[in-house]
């Protein structure tokens, strides 16, 4: 009888779907520098490349800077935006002490200033307990329409740690360099998303697939 039932138990699990991960890589490039994308937009997947769990509430992305004919480039992490067709929604990454940090509630939103042929963003983000949720859209209508002060605590969340430790290193660099990216955006399909890179000079789009 307990050999049946094992035998059921085991063809239940071969014909059972199996979640499916959403992961997609794209390429892009301008004069100075070439960019290699992959991005991870489920739990599962999230939780692989992170050690940890993210709660699926973002999206991960690993970026690989390849410099252009030995050129000194500078990095910015908040040059790059992840773009959603889903909904028009566009997020930056959010660092490490944003989403891992000690604190309380945290609600805000910010009209980001921007330059001339840069990407604008919205940013609002609820936190405590060790973690933050966060969401970007469109330019806010009304800038101090919801604004809320950080209260952080003395305790810190071992997630941080571990983002800090894998995060895309920013500032001036002449040699290949990756790490990840993390972004406040959920329930996303690879053919929405796009990542844009840059100002519209040396802008760079990335599909994934």
């Amino acid at each position: 009888m307990l050999s049946r039932i094992l035998v059921l138990l085991f063809a239940a699990a071969l014909v059972w779907p199996a979640t499916k991960k959403i992961v997609g890589s794209g390429r892009g490039e301008n004069q100075d520098i070439i960019l290699n994308i992959t991005v991870y937009a489920d739990a599962d997947s999230v939780k692989e490349v992170i050690g940890e769990e993210m709660g699926g509430h973002y999206i991960v992305a690993k970026v690989e800077v390849q410099p252009k004919y030995g050129k000194e480039v500078s990095i910015d992490r908040d040059d790059f935006v992840l773009h959603t067709f889903k909904n028009g929604d566009r997020s930056g990454p959010m660092a490490p002490n944003q989403i891992a940090g000690g604190g309380a509630l945290v609600l805000n939103g910010v009209n980001e200033s921007v330059g001339e042929g840069s990407v604008p963003k919205r940013r609002w983000s609820i936190g405590g307990m060790g973690a933050g949720v966060a969401s970007t859209g469109g330019p806010v209508r009304d800038p101090n329409a919801v604004k809320a002060t950080v209260e952080d605590s003395d305790k810190e969340s071992p997630l941080k740690k571990v983002l800090e430790d894998k995060q895309l290193p920013a500032g001036k660099l002449e040699k290949p360099i990756s790490g990840l990216l993390y972004f406040p955006m959920e329930r996303q399909k690879l053919k929405d998303l796009q990542m844009i890179y840059g100002a519209k000079e040396t802008r760079i789009e990335i599909h994934f697939k």
